[in-house]
């Protein structure tokens, strides 16, 4: 009795929260930089960053990771952005783009090809970052000629869970139900400190968590629609190739991972490069996850020679 009472009040409690929030929302007049394209049907938030010495290289096209915008790549874009344009875009589901279902790595695949597509991109490098690498190694599978190489920052594009390789993890999504979940994520993006101690531990000292830099992470969670979507997001599978699939891409790649990153360790960034096949392996010591908007210097001395080799190695392809 004691436990249905608890439950009962529980979510008795959460649509009280949600009832309030919904009479009461709280918005951030954050207008992120940048323009909208159509991409496959879906209108998708880009940021440009012009080439500041133009050279003929391909362009670079930026994919944010999970709960990600291209708030995280805004630090690290201008130095990669010296001799081609850069680009970065908000996967369907995040950041300021439509949230438009279904959340799966077809779609996502899609959505990449899309932005391509629309800002006629001559033979890109894209580089995902986190669960953003899955998306650009599907396209790599998919449509290898259109690409001039990927780029695997801090992920290795499967959907797993530790060492088990036999199934995509799924989490406890058992946990994900109405409307406790939506009310637990409304009530953390509601408030800078929990996010700006998320963004601290997987960021590092370098990462800016000031009001201001809190409050682009949690614009884009405080627009209509957006806690349900990111609920449906977290309760899809994870996106992500098999490791059989990985080793049939042809396209090449490149691997940077950060040594304090729980999320890709090392022997992980070497595994990965085993199934892809690649030699272009670099290591960031002392970064963190997000060393892209922590660390933006290092990370971009660790990429730039990569973009060079894959460069080389995709005219040569062609």
């Amino acid at each position: 009795m004691a436990v249905l009472v608890l439950v009962v009040l529980v979510f008795a409690v959460s649509g009280a929260y949600l009832g309030w929030d919904r009479l009461d929302p709280e918005r951030l007049d954050v207008a992120p930089p940048g323009f909208d394209v159509d991409a496959a049907g879906v209108r998708t938030h880009v940021e440009h960053w012009p080439a500041a010495r133009p050279s003929g290289r391909p362009p670079l096209v930026l994919i944010p990771g999970f709960a990600e915008s291209t708030y995280v790549w805004s630090r690290v874009a201008p130095l990669l952005a010296a001799d081609r344009d850069v680009y970065a875009y908000d996967v369907r589901g995040f950041g300021f783009t439509d949230r438009v279902p279904p959340y799966d790595l077809a779609a996502d695949t899609d959505q990449l090809a899309g932005v391509v597509a629309a800002l006629r991109l001559d033979h890109p490098v894209v580089m995902g970052h986190s669960s953003g690498v899955a998306i650009a190694l599907s396209l790599a599978l998919r449509a290898p000629e259109t690409l001039t190489g990927v780029v695997a920052a801090n992920g290795d594009g499967t959907p797993y869970f530790g060492t088990d390789r036999t199934s995509a993890g799924r989490g406890p999504r058992w946990l994900l139900v109405d409307p406790i979940a939506p009310a637990v994520v409304t009530a953390v993006v509601r408030h800078r400190a929990p996010i700006r101690s998320i963004v601290a531990a997987q960021c590092g000292p370098g990462c800016p968590t000031d009001d201001a830099a809190i409050d682009r992470w949690r614009a884009p969670f405080l627009g209509p629609g957006a806690v349900d979507a990111f609920v449906d997001v977290i309760r899809s599978p994870l996106i992500g190739l098999t490791d059989a699939q990985e080793t049939a891409i042809a396209v090449p790649t490149a691997i940077v991972s950060s040594s304090e990153d729980g999320s890709f360790s090392r022997p992980q960034a070497l595994a990965t490069a085993a199934r892809l096949r690649t030699d272009l392996v670099a290591e960031i010591p002392g970064a963190r996850h997000l060393a892209l908007l922590g660390e933006p210097e290092r990370f971009a001395a660790a990429v730039t020679p990569l973009l060079d080799a894959l460069d080389r190695r995709g005219e040569e392809r062609r």
